[in-house]
């Protein structure tokens, strides 16, 4: 039997089709070859499973799922992404052109265009290995949930229905990865015009040690009546496919002889398959600013705010019609490139993603009588922000062509942490 832990972290890391209204793992329908349903507990497969919970005290496995996933889900669609930045600008001063080699961001926006019937392509790949949620260890998750079971007749209970609550408490090992790669490409409509489409093509690698696996059976009386032990186990599963296709517009609203103010805004599509975690399953919507000045060392700031539409990832009771929002906040971002050489160029950038009124892990413990102190993984809403740093450079070998590479830190311990994750690209300005 296939755990049931992983997929309560999981089951919404990436998504397509916000349309759907429930994801049924019934064993005969689409979904149950994909990679949600990889482990049934909490998708309802293992609809007598209670996982222990806040509040009431005890609520459906699915509500708790669907928690912990949403919370996963929120933070990795919004993953940073390598801008369009095309290298060298030209730019007009004292009506003469004036070619800066400052060759830009490279996780940011900077405010100038490409310029008008030129058409940039990059590529970019990257790896983002996850170690901690919310300051908890993906090494160490604890989970604790019941079931209830039936004695069969006995001499002394010839009716069969004496009922006992089964309680089981396991430590989840998650190794969770993902492979981005991605295609910008960036055509000038006009000097000041801009339209760019990113799409991601991503491998999801995620394995599941569940251990310490300890049962107890306590009867009607609240007298613990047995107690026993579970082997370990361990389940994998990979995807991989195109994610969720992002298209940008930008608009130079100002422009001076070194500096740039532009609106822009980008629009997210739910095209990734979001049964095998390859999405966000909802639209998203993201309007920015952004201003840059061009020198030898050029600053750069951008400040934009993430609306999204409802996803069937977030849908605590799996019932139709009841598919809520992936949260989303402010997004920010400010740092400054260093033309180091005429085709070296430095870049640095502090980024920033709020979370408004998203769940959030923690580890509580229940006391449950007959067994005790049992410490078990719960959500609550709060609203937070994710800061990273970035530091890398570009290259420029020859005419257009440009290299980069790249390593973005977290700052803090809140969220969905990584490690240091790195980025290599290249990128070309026809």
């Amino acid at each position: 039997m296939k755990r049931r832990t992983l997929q309560l972290l999981l089951l919404a890391v990436l998504s397509s089709s916000s349309a759907m209204a429930q994801i049924k793992c019934d064993g005969t329908s689409a979904a149950s070859q994909k990679l949600v349903c990889e482990f049934p507990f909490a998708t309802g497969l293992f609809a007598n499973a209670t996982a222990l919970n806040s509040g009431s005290g005890q609520s459906n496995a699915q509500q708790v799922a669907t928690s912990l996933n949403i919370a996963i889900a929120t933070q990795v669609s919004q993953l940073p992404l390598a801008s369009a930045s095309a290298g060298t600008v030209v730019l007009f001063k004292a009506g003469a052109p004036v070619t800066y080699n400052n060759l830009g961001p490279i996780l940011t926006d900077r405010a100038e265009t490409v310029g008008k019937h030129k058409f940039f392509l990059g590529f970019t790949a990257s790896q983002f290995v996850f170690t901690d949620i919310d300051g908890t260890p993906l090494s160490a998750l604890p989970f604790t949930y019941f079931r209830t079971a039936t004695t069969p007749p006995t001499p002394t209970n010839p009716g069969g229905t004496f009922v006992s609550n089964i309680y089981t408490t396991e430590t989840t090992n998650l190794r969770f990865r993902i492979n981005q790669f991605i295609g910008v490409a960036t055509l000038g409509l006009t000097d000041r015009f801009d339209i760019s489409v990113i799409v991601p093509s991503e491998r999801i690698s995620l394995g599941d040690t569940t251990s310490k696996i300890t049962n107890y059976v306590v009867d009607a009386n609240n007298v613990n009546v047995l107690k026993y032990t579970t082997p370990d186990s361990y389940t994998p599963g990979t995807a991989s496919g195109v994610g969720d296709v992002t298209v940008n517009l930008k608009s130079e609203i100002w422009r001076g002889e070194r500096a740039a103010l532009s609106a822009a805004g980008n629009v997210r599509i739910p095209t990734g398959d979001q049964l095998n975690l390859l999405g966000s399953g909802a639209w998203g919507i993201n309007p920015y600013v952004v201003y840059s000045y061009l020198a030898k060392i050029s600053p750069h700031a951008k400040i934009g705010y993430q609306w999204n539409t409802s996803t069937v990832l977030d849908n605590p009771t799996n019932e139709a019609g009841k598919n809520q929002r992936l949260p989303g906040g402010l997004q920010y971002n400010f740092g400054a490139d260093w033309a180091v050489h005429k085709r070296i160029t430095l870049a640095g950038d502090l980024l920033g993603n709020q979370y408004l009124n998203t769940p959030k892990l923690i580890t509580v413990v229940r006391n449950i009588q007959g067994v005790g102190n049992l410490n078990t993984s719960d959500t609550q809403n709060s609203s937070y922000s994710i800061s990273n740093a970035s530091a890398g450079l570009k290259w420029n070998p020859a005419k257009a062509l440009v290299f980069s590479c790249n390593v973005l830190f977290q700052l803090n311990n809140v969220g969905l942490r990584a490690r240091p994750t790195p980025l290599v690209g290249i990128s070309y300005k026809f």
